[in-house]
């Protein structure tokens, strides 16, 4: 099992997890990378699924609880056949983990050196053609204008080179998401143009697509230290956090709105702007209403608190808009303060009372437990009263009983030392056969070990010859290319 240890562990690091130096065994692990290795090996096996599972244990409870189950549902997708669920991760045990362990390293990408002969796909293809030749590229030598060819006036002139000028370009999402609308699927199938066909320029390609990358690679960062910073603390789902935040972002511009538009009608401006500002805080209201139905229970419990109508606050502001306020403007500005901090102690009691609970059916199961552990303690006591009960039924009659359990232990002796003896013939004739079989394992494992060496010595030869065979190659090319030089 060490051996297993040491290729699962190596396995982990290639994959980007931060194994110490000093683990050398699946024994060591704790929960957090545990956590962390399989996080890093789901998101190599499978980017899209591991990209919304986070590789940092959080400190609360629920939210443990929430990661261990989706990690148990990401491997039974991967075909995962044994026993997993969020037991497995918290409160892990060494031969499960290393049974999950060596199935995820089974699962992961081949290295080069052992698919080179495996059929590849047009990306990887791709790839190693540009990797062709940049190397082609670089290794030609750099020539003054005076001695260069036509050849190399047209690969090596500064009239090939172009400022770095980036545009905009329309990508296609991922159209297997549930959210996006039929309409924008099929234009992204049969009308959206491709991307070299959106630039007026050929030469803006590579700078366009540069500049998308990085953004897109920005973004996810920003995304990542968002929620590492203050996404884990809240001990929501990332759906659920960024919900909250949309809402907290349009609730706060819907308050601007609010009161600009009682600005305005204290300081009389004329009916059209007062109408258009109306109107706008009309649509942003349903609008973000109809986002908030769609919120987490944190979010239905907030609506009942702080949402209004939208047909009521759009009657409000008109009223507001056609007449002069008839509240002072930082009474309101108060009340909005209370209103909040009451929302804010809200949020903070059901959070309370959702730990609580959670709390109350850890006890019950506790609880459950240790009746059952009585439950079974009684039984025990029963059996034993049963058992006094009918010695004192003999007591009357004790000596013609005696008689009884004397003749009954007497033959109980006699068949026991039969026993005994059939036992002592049937143990020889075992533990001869568990030598023999003890020898046979151990002259089988003497040959495994043995071919194991032989494999690896013939593995280590073919590499030698491969490394050998390459070194030759570059040498052969250096050479053809100086013979063409001189010529």
């Amino acid at each position: 099992m060490e051996e297993v240890d040491r290729i699962l562990i190596h396995s982990l690091r290639t994959c980007g997890t931060e194994v110490p130096e000093e683990v050398q065994s699946l024994r060591q692990f704790n929960t957090e990378l545990i956590v962390e290795a399989v996080v890093r090996c789901l998101r190599v096996i499978n980017p899209s699924a591991g990209s919304n599972l986070s590789h940092i244990l959080p400190p609360g409870m629920s939210a443990r609880f929430r990661i261990g189950t989706s990690l148990a549902q990401a491997c039974q997708d991967l075909g995962y056949t044994g026993e997993v669920g969020y037991q497995t991760f918290l409160y892990s045990s060494e031969p499960d983990i290393r049974a999950l362990l060596i199935f995820l390293a089974e699962k992961l990408p081949r290295h080069s050196h052992e698919d080179a002969h495996q059929p590849a796909g047009k990306s990887v293809v791709l790839q190693r053609e540009i990797a062709t030749k940049i190397k082609q590229q670089l290794s030609l030598p750099w020539l003054p204008p005076s001695c260069r060819t036509a050849a190399a006036k047209r690969s090596q002139s500064l009239c090939r080179l172009h400022r770095f000028h980036a545009q905009p370009l329309s990508l296609a999402g991922d159209s297997s998401s549930k959210s996006i609308p039929p309409e924008r699927r099929e234009y992204w199938v049969k009308y959206l143009p491709v991307v070299s066909t959106q630039l007026p320029h050929a030469y803006s390609l590579a700078a366009s697509l540069l500049e998308r990358n990085t953004s897109d690679l920005s973004a996810v960062q920003e995304w990542e230290a968002e929620w590492k910073s203050q996404g884990l603390a809240s001990r929501l789902s990332p759906e659920e956090y960024r919900s909250r935040k949309r809402q907290r972002l349009q609730k706060r511009i819907q308050d601007q709105l609010c009161r600009c538009s009682q600005q305005l009608a204290e300081n009389h401006v004329p009916g059209p702007s007062t109408q258009d500002l109306v109107d706008m805080l009309k649509a942003f209201t349903v609008e973000g209403a109809a986002d908030q139905n769609k919120g987490s229970r944190f979010t239905h419990a907030q609506k009942f608190t702080h949402q209004q109508d939208p047909q009521v606050l759009t009657e409000q502001m008109q009223r507001a808009a056609e007449s002069l306020p008839k509240k002072d403007t930082q009474d309101a500005q108060e009340e909005l303060t209370s209103l909040q901090q009451q929302i804010e102690h809200m949020e903070q009691d059901i959070l309370a009372l959702s730990e609580n609970t959670k709390l109350l059916h850890l006890t019950i199961s506790q609880v459950e437990e240790e009746a059952d552990k009585l439950q079974q303690h009684c039984d025990e006591k029963e059996k034993v009263v049963k058992v006094k009960k009918r010695a004192v039924e003999l007591l009357p009659d004790a000596e013609n009983n005696l008689a009884k359990l004397q003749a009954m232990v007497d033959s109980s002796t006699q068949r026991m030392a039969n026993l005994a003896g059939q036992w002592e013939s049937h143990r020889v004739r075992l533990a001869d056969e568990h030598r023999e079989l003890r020898k046979l394992q151990q002259e089988k494992e003497v040959e495994s070990s043995r071919w194991m060496k032989d494999v690896k010595d013939l593995y280590d030869k073919i590499r030698a010859s491969a490394d050998e065979a390459r070194r030759k190659e570059e040498l052969y090319k250096q050479l053809v290319r100086r013979m063409c030089m001189e010529m």
